[in-house]
């Protein structure tokens, strides 16, 4: 039997190389082969979407408090890469519109909501640059995307699991979701028989070294994210 390729998708960027969910981080990842770059979307206090994968500032930036608490332009004068290495010193926290600008061109975006982004806005950015139908929006929370897939049908959809049930899949279907994203310690024997039947995907989070990477696949995933995408030479 062929095995499916296996798809590289960058971990908030190449966050093992430069600062998450910055377009540093974006670049990076590219330039790695990343054939799909993940990030985080929070809401400022004005409702904009920003990346960050943190409900709070402390830990990525020079800012402090919540981000929501926070107007985009206070946000934008945060250092939110001196905490990584100097010499990412001033790297600001992205919008969604300059996190599409730098993936969409080059890689698919694949969009983690952190925050309940009206679906409406958030199909407004992707439309701007011609991503509704180039990207994968994913979530834990189910009735996020289910919003979201009211209002497309031709974005595509990712259900996020730290655990598995036997029902995971099936919950996945009814969202009209592409692709069921699993942690990869419950990526187990039998999860991939139970996930291809029904038309999905099965991605896995979060693979960091080679014999990680190369059990993930041996399970069946045929996306793997990873903070050094770098580990995987996707096959054309």
């Amino acid at each position: 039997m062929q095995r499916k390729p296996v798809m590289s998708i960058a971990h908030r960027g190449a966050s093992a190389y430069a600062p998450e969910n910055t377009v540093a981080a974006f670049d990076e990842a590219i330039c790695r082969g990343a054939r799909a770059v993940e990030f985080d979307v929070q809401l400022s206090a004005d409702g904009v979407p920003v990346v960050i994968h943190d409900e709070t500032l402390e830990r990525t930036t020079t800012g402090r408090g919540r981000v929501k608490d926070h107007p985009l332009l206070e946000l934008m004068r945060m250092d939110a890469g001196s905490w990584m290495h100097q010499r990412f010193a001033g790297t600001r926290i992205p919008t969604l519109d300059e996190a599409l600008l730098a993936i969409g061109p080059r890689a698919m975006p694949v969009i983690e909501l952190k925050a309940p982004v009206p679906p409406v806005e958030l199909l407004g950015h992707l439309k701007r640059y011609d991503l509704e139908e180039a990207c994968l929006v994913i979530s834990f929370r189910a009735e996020w995307l289910g919003a979201v897939r009211r209002e497309s049908k031709a974005v595509s959809l990712g259900l996020l699991s730290e655990t598995w049930d036997a029902d995971l899949p099936n919950r996945a279907k009814k969202l009209d979701a592409e692709v069921l994203i699993l942690h990869t310690d419950v990526l187990g024997t039998g999860v991939a028989s139970a996930v291809e039947p029904l038309g999905l995907e099965l991605w896995c989070y979060t693979a960091n070294d080679v014999g990680m990477v190369a059990a993930c696949a041996s399970l069946g995933a045929t996306g793997i994210i990873t903070d050094r995408p770098d580990l995987i030479r996707t096959r054309r």
